[in-house]
């Protein structure tokens, strides 16, 4: 929604089933799941107020990390030994045993360079839902931003008053970015 009122519902850490219960107001009153955000100081899952399953690209990120870590190991074990092999006596010109811990840590090595990478990289991704912050959420409230239509912005505020929450003015709630 491009235009709107911006508003912060605050609820308790203990009222945990009325933020669920506004998240299901909120979507009765016909705003979607892009204009709604959840804020808490604590992890919850999507699942906890009924929110769609946010998908990440970080794991496909640290598989392909270890792929090309597997891929860098495998040439540096074996693609040296090909292309300057050393004789040893009766030694095979890549014993495996030893090989394979070489092979064992550089992917691991490149799983977690990948996975750092890949999270950074999702957190400098900008989100496109409502953003705004209240100093009580530090302080264990849980977070409901919405957009709501200006034509609906007392029925909501009165409806989401009903759970116990604390609604938070346009002004008061503190954007994170220009």
């Amino acid at each position: 929604m491009a235009n709107g009122t911006v508003r912060l519902a605050l609820f308790r850490e203990d009222q945990l089933n009325q933020a669920a219960e506004a998240i299901t107001r909120l979507h009765e009153m016909g705003i979607e799941d892009e204009d709604i955000s959840v804020i808490s100081g604590m992890a919850l899952s999507e699942r906890i107020l009924g929110r769609p399953m946010s998908w990440s690209h970080v794991p496909l990120i640290a598989i392909a990390g270890a792929v090309a870590g597997f891929l860098i190991a495998f040439f540096l074990v074996f693609g040296t030994q090909y292309l300057y092999p050393i004789r040893v006596g009766a030694m095979p010109n890549t014993p495996v045993p030893t090989s394979l811990v070489v092979l064992f840590e550089i992917t691991m090595l490149g799983m977690l360079v990948s996975t750092l990478l890949g999270v950074i990289a999702e957190m400098l991704t900008p989100s496109y839902g409502p953003a705004g912050y209240d100093p009580r959420i530090s302080h264990g409230h849980i977070g409901v931003l919405y957009t709501s239509p200006t034509n609906l912005d007392n029925q909501v505020r009165s409806r989401l008053s009903e759970l116990g929450a604390v609604i938070v003015e346009r002004p008061e709630v503190k954007k994170l970015w220009p």
